[in-house]
């Protein structure tokens, strides 16, 4: 092998001596590969900083073309594909990023922007997506982190319950990415315009795992209903390789979930023996303490509903057994009647409603002992995670520290914001009018007790 062969070889294998000559200003704290990530800076709950995204005036005319075949898309974007990856150059905390991967994200929320003609659409970034086309942004990070996604707050006139209903799951034990406020300015050839507000969070295949767990590097799936919402899969009813997107670990096959969707379905004559049994292949407990904190808060666009949004870990730490982690919580604390079947499925606290369409509600809260272990937890819930003084001042000291980047001079302004105007922030939280956040968390701790009879 000849030295520019033996160079190339060492570069395809991460040799982090053998990079080509890095971009200007790379500093190996902000963008080298062994960096440690750097929760305290992206993730300080008391800034909102600024984010901003240079793109190619041409390449920003594709990324608007190719968003036009989710008008056509009769079942959703998800039919469509995933909308085109572009790169860009990211400035942030007076740190450049070059060559960074990129692309629009999400379902309903896509669809619905790309049909208004709403321009702030949530997006994910990935630092080293070009690598291949860039040797010298080789294993690129940022502050340690491989990937980001931004949430746009669709359907949230508060622009905070993303992040608050992810920091209540956390605070009840439940793991949960981190997120931080963000005003994100794109610059694609008229100077930068401002996109809004956005919700930072990390991608749960990052560096989460290591963060939250006893150890990374296990199996991470983000379950989805590909067939339809009861076809199966994603609702643990039986394996459908399809509604499990393997999101580490590729080609390492699917043993842990089987297991674990077998062991839920099994005949139970012996009830110790099946609760054992799928104990040792599923954190029940967790599974139990998420379902209480989200039908303490209500969130509709989960599991019970449409059976999404919610990552599984096989963490190696823990014998390989699979956690929960959800996802997604723009529409959590947001009373929507009429979108589950039935509708009352969002909002119920015993679930008596569930059917065998949502085995891993039903199947547990049939049981005795697991059933008095959710009335448990619905108690600790009310009293801990979701204890209504600590949220309604968590929520109000976010909406304070955003306000100034949603509303008035340097506020939100179409067509790069869902709100139709500022009352409806300004009211998000205590009314009047529409879906006060602080007025559902009180009524929906109400609504607990009386269903617990306390």
């Amino acid at each position: 092998m000849n030295r520019l062969a033996l160079a190339w070889a060492l570069l395809a294998f991460g040799c982090g001596a053998c990079h080509p000559e890095r971009p200007p200003g790379w500093s190996e704290a902000t963008h080298g590969p062994d960096a440690a990530p750097d929760y305290a800076l992206l993730f300080d709950d008391s800034k909102v900083r600024r984010l901003d995204i240079r793109i190619a005036p041409e390449v920003h005319r594709a990324m608007l073309e190719d968003l036009e075949k989710y008008k056509q898309a009769p079942e959703g974007p998800l039919s469509a594909g995933d909308p085109m990856w572009v790169p860009v150059e990211l400035e942030f905390e007076g740190g450049v990023w070059r060559h960074v991967g990129m692309r629009y994200k999400g379902n309903s929320s896509l669809k619905s922007a790309v049909a208004e003609g709403i321009r702030k659409l949530a997006f994910r970034l990935d630092f080293d997506k070009f690598e291949d086309d860039y040797p010298s942004i080789r294993d690129q990070r940022f502050y340690g982190f491989g990937e980001m996604t931004f949430s746009n707050a669709f359907k949230d006139p508060s622009l905070i319950r993303d992040k608050l209903a992810a920091d209540i799951f956390r605070r009840g034990g439940v793991p949960a990415a981190r997120g931080a406020f963000v005003r994100v300015h794109v610059d694609f050839g008229e100077g930068p315009v401002y996109f809004g507000l956005y919700t930072m969070i990390e991608d749960p295949a990052d560096r989460m795992l290591s963060s939250q767990f006893n150890t990374g590097g296990g199996n991470l799936y983000k379950p989805e209903p590909m067939q339809g919402p009861d076809s199966g899969g994603a609702t643990w009813s039986r394996f459908v390789e399809a509604d499990f997107d393997k999101q580490t670990n590729q080609g390492s096959g699917y043993a842990d979930v089987i297991a674990a969707i077998a062991a839920l379905n099994a005949p139970a004559p012996d009830p110790a023996a099946w609760r054992a049994g799928l104990e040792a292949v599923f954190d029940v407990a967790g599974f139990l303490r998420w379902l209480a904190i989200n039908q303490t808060m209500e969130n509709w666009d989960s599991y019970l509903c449409i059976p999404h949004n919610y990552y599984l870990y096989a963490d190696p730490g823990d014998g390989g057994r699979l956690s929960w982690i959800p996802w997604d919580l723009n529409e959590a604390m947001l009373h929507r009647a009429g979108h589950c079947n039935p509708e009352t499925l969002a909002w119920s606290v015993l679930l008596d409603e569930v059917d065998q369409r949502r085995p891993l509600v039903r199947r547990l809260l049939d049981d005795p002992v697991y059933r008095q272990r959710y009335r448990d937890e619905l108690v600790a819930a009310i009293s801990g995670a979701f204890e209504p003084d600590w949220v309604q001042q968590t929520a109000r000291a976010y909406h304070e520290l955003v306000a100034p980047f949603v509303t008035g001079t340097e506020g939100e302004a179409a067509p790069y914001t869902f709100l139709k105007d500022d009352a409806e922030f300004e009211t998000s939280l205590d009314g009047p009018g529409g879906t006060p956040l602080n007025l559902h968390v009180q009524a929906r701790v109400s609504f607990v007790r009386q269903a617990l009879g306390l």
